[in-house]
C-alpha cells in the first residue's frame, strides 16, 4: 500500500489596526494584506466581529436590561442559564445569541454578522481579483463553547471557496472496515486551529492565513446548509429533544 506524504499546514496571524464602523471590509483588506501575503491555495481567516463591525452591526449597550433585550431580539431561541444565557442562533448553541461586548467601545455591543456565507463569497471574489488568484478560501470564525469542556474554541459561521465538510462514510479505516457515520468538520477544525494564533483578548490579530490546508477548492457558492445536520441525526438529539423548538 502506497504511503501518503504528510501534509504541512502553516497558520500565521495577521495584525491590523483597530477596526471601527467607519471602515469598509474592502478597505481593511487592502490596507492589511500586503502584496504577496496571499498565495494560491491559501485560506484567509476573518474574525466574525470585524465583519460585523464593518456591516455596522453595533448596538447601544448601557445596561443589563438593554443587553438582555438585545439577546431576546437576536436569538432564535433563548434556552436559559444563570450567569450566562444559552441561546440557539443560526443552528449553533452559543451564549447571548453571539452578541459580544469585548473589544468594542464602552457602552456598545456587536452582533453576529449578517449572511456570513454570502459575505465570505463576496470577499473571496474581491481578493481573487486583487491578488490574481484562482484558488482561495475565506473562513469567517466566531468563538464557540464545547459542552462540558472548559474554555472557548473556534467555529466556522461562514466560508467560501472550499468545501467545509468531508464525507468519509464508505471509506475504509486502516483495517479495511467501512466507516459508517464519520464526516469531517474541516471548516470548524480550521477555525479552531486558527483561534490558537488569533487569540481572544487584545492581540489585535483578527485575520489569519492558512497555507497547505487539505481542502477541495471550488468557485461555486457554498450553501449555508452544508455544515448543518438535521436534529434527528445529531448525536446530542436525546439531550435537546425537549428543549429546542421548531427543529
Amino acid at each position: 500500500m502506497k504511503r501518503q506524504r504528510l501534509r504541512k499546514i502553516v497558520i500565521r496571524a495577521v495584525k491590523s489596526k483597530i477596526i471601527t464602523s467607519g471602515d469598509s471590509m474592502d478597505g481593511i483588506l487592502k490596507s492589511t494584506l500586503k502584496k504577496g501575503m496571499l498565495k494560491e491555495g491559501d485560506i484567509l481567516v476573518i474574525s466574525s466581529k470585524i465583519l460585523a463591525i464593518t456591516q455596522k452591526k453595533i448596538k447601544k449597550n448601557t445596561s443589563t436590561l438593554e443587553f438582555n433585550k438585545l439577546v431576546q431580539a437576536e436569538a432564535d431561541q433563548v434556552i436559559g442559564g444563570k450567569k450566562v444565557t444559552l441561546t440557539l442562533k443560526d443552528h449553533i448553541l452559543m451564549p447571548w445569541a453571539g452578541i459580544d461586548r469585548s473589544n468594542v467601545p464602552q457602552g456598545k455591543a456587536v452582533l453576529l454578522p449578517a449572511k456570513p456565507f454570502q459575505a465570505a463569497y463576496k470577499i473571496a471574489k474581491f481578493l481573487k481579483k486583487n491578488f490574481r488568484l484562482k484558488k482561495l478560501g475565506i473562513l469567517i470564525t466566531d468563538s464557540f463553547c464545547v459542552p462540558l469542556r472548559r474554555g472557548v474554541t473556534g467555529v466556522a459561521i461562514g466560508y467560501a471557496g472550499f468545501h467545509g465538510v468531508i464525507d468519509l462514510r464508505g471509506h475504509a479505516d486502516i483495517y479495511g472496515k467501512k466507516l459508517q457515520v464519520t464526516q469531517q468538520a474541516l471548516a470548524d477544525s480550521l477555525a479552531a486551529a486558527s483561534h490558537v494564533v488569533m487569540g481572544e483578548s487584545n492581540e489585535q490579530t483578527p485575520f489569519a492565513i492558512i497555507t497547505g490546508a487539505p481542502v477541495k477548492f471550488t468557485s461555486a457558492g457554498i450553501s449555508p446548509s452544508e455544515p448543518l445536520m438535521e436534529p434527528k441525526y445529531c448525536l446530542f438529539e436525546p439531550l435537546y429533544r425537549k428543549i429546542f423548538k421548531n427543529l
